[in-house]
């Protein structure tokens, strides 16, 4: 390469460049815009004027009178209204939900088993395998199952909670409920 030629290759990138920027916006181009054209022409050329009015009919309505305003409400059953108008005294108050879940709580019960059970310093614990392969041991009064369910009682052979379930007819309940040690499990 001679000292004149990388000059030359400088002065010329500019208009090779320029120039094949020319053909590709050329390729990108359509050459028959004739359609186009008319389409805009006839566009211009259409009238000018208010929009048409659409009329919206609205049907006729007449009022009506609620006729059982003096009876039951229809969004409460039937047990939750008593004759005298006083609250049922068998109603179990719901459960806290700004308390804390323990790690048991995040399993339904029936993934839960009872594996087995011991006596540490007097007091009765339990074994719970989870579905996620962990055993964990629990005492009375801690909460396993997602129904609220508070461990009452713990035995040799089996582990008694209570859950708090909500019923449409009586609202919340208490049931009992037991996990037993199966033979097939050991």
């Amino acid at each position: 390469m001679t000292p004149s030629q990388p000059r030359l290759v400088k002065r010329a990138a500019p208009t090779v460049m320029l120039l094949s920027s020319a053909v590709l916006l050329m390729g990108c181009a359509e050459p028959d815009l004739e359609p186009l054209a008319q389409t805009l022409t006839d566009i211009r050329q259409s009238p000018v004027g208010e929009p048409p009015t659409i009329s919206v009919l609205e049907p006729e309505s007449a009022s009506l009178d609620y006729l059982y305003s003096d009876q039951r409400s229809p969004f409460l059953a039937p047990q939750a209204i008593a004759e005298d108008g006083n609250e049922r005294s068998d109603r179990v108050q719901a459960p806290n939900p700004q308390r804390a879940l323990q790690p048991l709580e995040h399993f339904p019960l029936q993934e839960l088993h009872l594996v087995g059970t011991m006596t540490m310093a007097g007091r009765r614990l339990a074994l719970i395998a989870s579905p996620d392969g962990a055993v964990t041991s629990v005492k009375e009064g801690d909460y396993m199952g997602t129904n609220d369910g508070r461990i009452a009682q713990i035995d040799a052979q089996a582990l008694h909670l209570t859950e708090q379930v909500l019923t449409q007819q009586d609202g919340w309940q208490e049931r009992q409920v037991s996990l037993v040690i199966n033979a097939d499990d050991l």
